[in-house]
């Protein structure tokens, strides 16, 4: 994901947990050797003395910031990777990344330590205005109640278009209600507020229905989250970003990403079934070639393989029918697909003639169906 940071002053007061002294955790943190190359090593080596989660994310947090520059070069890059550990990969060979790294860093440093954290993507308000730059931070979940992390905008800033590493507070364990202030995620559960800001509500700098009864549970769908699928999730998240208004191109094109995520998935879905299907027919080919073993077979048996077959077939076709179709590169692919499709629904059709002749042919007359042009 794109990332920037812009001059950005402003101190919360409820930046560090009340009353928290972390100078010992963070000189320890200074003292992570340089031959730990992987998350996992980092996070034990931060965390072995550590039994608390707020001190366990804020070693990793104090490391991440002091220890990985912004990768000037490569904000405005377009790469994309589809494995998160690519991110963390490339940010720990490189020490410099973009907001994404940090953020994926971030998250499989808690992940070894045991800590519950989440990858968030949004965009953000800053000098009191809405900057249309992708971003992406943290949350943890910690004895029952979240709070965010941003390791991006805690290791430096830009100042006259120069990069200035230095660490800040700023931006370690903030409670939803201050952090939605600067920090917009797309998909409005991850405000996890009951009753979310929209992204009108967010331009305007009104945070006035925080404080408003609503109906929208945070609680419940994040819970649900990890019992559903991919396509699942990208469903629902689309579900409420659309509710929440897709007033601005950042947003938009997060659920375009998201829509071309569903297609491919539905795509993949559907060709998965179809292979599956085609296995099946092949199967009772291989079967009827061996004229059903002699006529060995049992009725029920060949039967169930054209059933099988037929089932895997109308599945595929019914994900395919559900793909709303758009201008990009899988519209060929489900064509050809729907294609497929439709000569082996014939073939099924075709065997179902078949069938219906040996099942109401005696035992005698039944050899003669092989030698006949059907």
């Amino acid at each position: 994901m794109k990332g920037i940071i812009l001059i950005f002053i402003l101190v919360y007061s409820s930046g560090q947990l009340l009353g928290a002294n972390y100078s010992k955790i963070d000189r320890h943190s200074e003292s992570v050797p340089q031959n730990l190359k992987n998350a996992n090593d980092i996070a034990r080596y931060l965390t072995k003395k550590l039994t608390s989660p707020t001190d366990k994310a804020r070693a990793i947090y104090y490391w991440i910031a002091h220890n990985i520059r912004y990768d000037v070069a490569n904000m405005n890059s377009n790469v994309t990777y589809s494995d998160p550990q690519e991110l963390v990969d490339r940010v720990l060979k490189t020490k410099k990344g973009v907001c994404s790294n940090y953020a994926a860093l971030f998250h499989a440093c808690c992940q070894s330590a045991g800590v519950q954290s989440y990858v968030i993507e949004g965009y953000t308000r800053q000098n009191g205005k809405t900057v249309y730059f992708g971003h992406a931070w943290n949350a943890v979940k910690i004895n029952g109640r979240f709070y965010n992390i941003d390791a991006t905008w805690a290791s430096g800033y830009f100042k006259d278009n120069t990069y200035k590493q230095a660490f800040t507070d700023d931006y370690f364990m903030i409670p939803s209600g201050e952090f939605i202030k600067t920090h917009m995620p797309f998909d409005p559960v991850w405000q996890f507020s009951d009753n979310p800001v929209t992204p009108k509500e967010f331009d305007a700098g009104d945070f006035s229905s925080l404080n408003q009864l609503s109906d929208f549970n945070f609680t419940d769908t994040i819970k649900t989250l990890s019992g559903l699928n991919l396509l699942e999730k990208l469903t629902g998240e689309n579900r409420r970003m659309k509710k929440s208004g897709l007033t601005n191109p950042l947003i938009r094109n997060k659920v375009s990403q998201n829509e071309l995520g569903i297609t491919t998935l539905q795509y993949n879905k559907a060709t998965e079934s179809f292979n599956k299907g085609v296995d099946k027919y092949n199967e009772y080919i291989k079967c009827k070639n061996n004229q059903f073993r002699k006529l060995t077979m049992k009725d029920d048996d060949i039967l169930g393989l054209l059933s099988a077959s037929h089932h895997l077939v109308e599945s595929s076709e019914e994900t395919l029918s559900s793909i709303i179709l758009e201008n990009h590169n899988l519209n060929q692919l489900i064509i050809g697909l729907t294609r497929s499709i439709k000569g082996m629904k014939m073939n099924l059709d075709h065997e179902d003639t078949f069938m219906d002749k040996y099942i109401n042919t005696n035992k005698e007359g039944r050899l003669l169906l092989f030698y006949k042009k059907n």
